[in-house]
């Protein structure tokens, strides 16, 4: 009795062969992908904090005058009047002054601040003036901190 062996080629190879090399490419592809998409994510937020530190770099703000004075809105209110000059390259967005004394501390946002509404925006080579409600005393040395929106804080001192 002769066998005759079967002769053809199993395509398990082959299939195989197909099938790893199209998951190869999918992975590769999802990789390659993935890491574009990270890449100008983190390059996005590179050049935003760039842009921010550069920003922060040019703000320069001074505080020419702080008056402790007795009619801020109307006579016989108490508060401080602030005069901020821009003397940068950007606009400064004054966010925040803090006041504060060894009795009393008050921190003022934008919503706090006269004249009512305010214009946020310094532009540069140009002063505003603010006024804050503020009970000080006399005989009180009184602190003044004014803070921008990109965190630039300059800090006086008077006393009345």
């Amino acid at each position: 009795m002769v066998f005759t062996g079967n002769r053809r080629r199993a395509l398990s190879t082959v299939v195989t062969s197909a099938i790893l090399l199209s998951f190869v490419a999918m992975i590769g592809t999802s990789v390659v992908a993935w890491s574009n998409t990270n890449s100008r994510a983190f390059e996005s937020i590179l050049v935003s904090s760039a842009s921010d530190s550069l920003n922060k770099i040019n703000e320069m703000l001074i505080i020419e005058n702080v008056v402790l004075q007795s009619k801020c809105v109307v006579p016989g209110t108490n508060g401080v009047n602030i005069t901020v000059t821009n003397t940068g390259t950007v606009g400064i967005n004054v966010t925040q002054i803090k006041i504060s004394d060894s009795t009393q501390t008050k921190t003022a946002t934008k919503s706090d601040f006269f004249p009512y509404p305010y214009n946020p925006v310094i532009i540069p080579k140009s002063s505003s003036s603010i006024c804050v409600l503020y009970l000080w005393q006399t005989g009180y040395l009184t602190t003044v901190q004014v803070t921008t929106a990109r965190g630039t804080v300059l800090t006086t001192q008077v006393i009345k």
